[in-house]
Order: structure tokens, then sequence, then C-alpha cells
């Protein structure tokens, strides 16, 4: 996908599952524990996903004209900040 909106978009969504995962992994019922236990593979993977989603974000949130980096924050990215010119690829 070129359009950077659309990137953000699916990087929130796949960063608020990441936090999803982080919270069941403090919160994992266990025989010892059935209210807060700890599951080591849904912390580990919620950290992996972390470090992915946020590099995938720095490689696709960019400016199809002039390539550089868009805001990550909840700005609007319409036009680049640095070229000026309109960040929709149609």
């Amino acid at each position: 996908m070129k359009n950077p909106k659309t990137n953000r978009t699916i990087g929130y969504i796949v960063l608020f599952f990441d936090f999803w995962l982080w919270y069941k992994g403090f919160h994992y019922p266990t025989p010892e524990d059935p209210v807060n236990g700890k599951s080591p593979a849904l912390i580990v993977l919620a950290v992996v996903l972390f470090i992915a989603v946020t590099v995938w974000m720095f490689m696709k949130v960019r400016c199809p004209h002039c390539g550089q980096l868009l805001h990550l924050k909840l700005y609007n990215i319409d036009y680049c900040q640095h070229c000026g010119k309109s960040t929709d690829v149609y």
C-alpha cells in the first residue's frame, strides 16, 4: 500500500491489538494465580509485535512525493509538512 493515511491507520489498529496482548500477558489466568498470572509467551509476542509495527510505520508513513516521514501522531497528514504537496496517491 502506498497511501500513508491507510498505513498509519493499520499501524494504529495493530498497535492497539499489541497493547491488548501486553495486558493479557500480565493478566493471564494460571493455576497458581487465576487473576494476575503471567504468560511470558504473550509478553514476548507483544514486544516483538511492538517493534515490528514501529519499524513498519517508520517505513510506510512517508510522503509519496519527497519520501520524508510524515507525522505518526494523530495530526492531519493531507499535505506533507516538508514539500507541501498532497499525500493522496490517486
